[in-house]
């Protein structure tokens, strides 16, 4: 028989806000697995300790904007509501079932007046990333580096054109160096070097937006045209922790900012990696020469030939290492004769034997009398990161990028808002990377077993495929011990070294 309810929800209850949370509900395991004092004795010195009103609770104000990154919730107004009507929420934050959250605009203006220009979501970060290795959840041994775009907040079509000052490369000096050393060995003068445009220093005009200045116009093949920033992003392989974040405008090359980025890596974990994968936009030789100088070994994306021109690219001519020495297709060999100012070498033959060779044509224009081949200073670094790249462990290395950093930018912006820009200016973008980053480190504090069988278990089934169409059991087992031992390996890092060798922040370490 059907009735239709009539009373209301007007009844008395005596309830206990822990019993309404479920014990297998996410907050509660993230609750049990990081420590969030820290923040108190971070934000502590912000505070004054005898006047003034009662202030809001800072661990209260952060465990709400970990709220709003870890389920994606962007509005500060949006996130007061949610937290007021979800009970989980309120009990994560630590508030009564009948006590409403801070309001919208106490988080944002404490966010901005007090927290910004201390950068105290570099140090939450910092701090998780502590409790991460202190856990055993950082080897190490592998890192992988990337950078993903996010939409500024900033329409494309508000901008006009401005003069900025373009900051010299850092690896310029020393290759001056090399370049003048290699002179003196072909009897050759050095060169005069009175400005810094030949290091890319100087002025350059570039598109600025005038909603938000900071941010860069990216123009890039291939990506969406508009004002956007740079998030340059390390990632550890064992359990992909980021262990790193660096942001720039989107109009600074990935290639420019990885010297900083070894810097900071270094800084935060006391130590640098063994192997670091790159994808091909880091196939440069000045990137393999700096890994190879700080004592890393490269692990980078090969990028094929794109000549397209009616003659002979280099492809077509072998090198011969013992002699240094190129081979033309006419088996005429190519000697070193010049070292130009921008760091290559050039190779070439003597005129006469270009002049009568049967494919003169083919190999070069009619304006010039020979052929002429440029060789990068830094190209033996190059190649044998491309040698080791192409070996069954450098395989492995990088075929396990796309299991790692990308899966790494893919929940970040599917999940925690990453996708767009949340407020304007690069300390606004710092402030929501590091957070972002924190709640992703946050879940892999939460998932944390330290057992074998769980890095083995998904290896075999990886490779049931093998077994399927063929491959021993044997075989199975091997690759799969062999990626436990890829990607378990003895962990480099330890907390002490972390502990003794990161500072309060780095973004303070940099020039203003």
């Amino acid at each position: 028989m059907l009735k239709q309810r009539r009373e209301k929800q007007q009844q008395m209850e005596i309830v206990i806000m822990e019993q309404m949370v479920p014990e297998d509900h996410f907050l509660r395991k993230v609750d049990r697995a990081v420590d969030f004092s820290f923040i108190y004795d971070l934000c502590a010195p912000l505070y004054c300790a005898e006047n003034g009103r009662p202030a809001i609770d800072p661990e209260i104000l952060f465990r709400m904007l970990f709220v709003g990154y870890l389920y994606g919730i962007k509005s500060e107004a949006r996130l007061e509501e949610e937290v007021n009507y979800n009970i989980a929420y309120k009990w994560f934050c630590g508030l009564d079932l009948t006590q409403k959250a801070p309001d919208a605009t106490t988080v944002s203006q404490n966010r901005r007046r007090r927290f910004r220009d201390n950068n105290i979501a570099e140090q939450i970060f910092n701090e998780i990333l502590r409790q991460c290795v202190e856990k055993g959840l950082v080897g190490g041994g592998i890192l992988y580096t990337d950078s993903t775009h996010i939409k500024a907040k900033a329409n494309k079509h508000k901008k006009k054109q401005v003069e900025v000052a373009v900051t010299p490369k850092a690896y310029l000096a020393e290759l001056d160096a090399q370049v003048d050393q290699e002179r003196e060995e072909l009897g050759k003068k050095p060169f005069e070097r009175e400005d810094g445009e030949h290091r890319g220093g100087g002025s350059a005009k570039r598109m600025q937006s005038t909603t938000d200045p900071e941010s860069g116009q990216q123009s890039r093949e291939g990506k969406p045209n508009g004002f956007y920033y740079s998030e340059h992003r390390t990632v550890d392989s064992k359990r992909n922790v980021i262990v790193n974040v660096h942001v720039e405008p989107a109009n600074i090359n990935d290639v420019t900012a990885l010297p900083e980025i070894l810097d900071e890596i270094e800084t935060r974990l006391g130590t640098l990696p063994r192997y670091m994968g790159l994808d091909a936009g880091y196939h440069n030789a000045g990137i393999a020469h700096l890994l190879e100088r700080k004592g890393i070994q490269g692990v980078i994306g090969y990028r094929r030939h794109t000549h397209k021109g009616a003659h002979y690219g280099k492809y077509r001519f072998g090198y011969d290492a013992e002699r240094d020495e190129y081979i033309c297709p006419e088996k005429q060999r190519l000697t070193w004769k010049n070292t130009t100012r921008e760091g290559y070498r050039q190779y070439c033959c003597e005129s006469k034997v270009c002049k009568g060779c049967a494919r003169r044509r083919e190999c070069f224009g009619a304006s010039m009398s020979r052929k002429v081949v440029e060789r990068h200073v830094w190209q033996g670094a190059l190649d044998r990161v491309i040698g080791f790249t192409k070996t069954h462990r450098g395989k492995r290395i990088y075929g396990r990028r796309k299991e790692t950093i990308e899966r790494s930018f893919a929940e970040a912006k599917e999940n925690h808002g990453l996708r767009y820009a949340r407020m304007l200016g690069i300390a606004n973008m710092r402030e929501q990377c590091f957070l972002t980053a924190a709640v992703q480190n946050i879940k892999r504090l939460v998932a944390s077993l330290r057992r074998v069988w769980l890095y083995i278990i998904p290896c075999i089934y990886t490779q049931m495929q093998g077994f399927v169409n063929g491959q021993g059991l044997s075989a199975i087992w091997r690759t799969a011990l062999y990626d436990y031992a890829l990607t378990a390996t003895e962990p480099r890092v330890h907390a002490y070294q972390v502990a003794n060798s990161m500072p309060a922040t780095i973004s303070s370490m940099r020039a203003p």
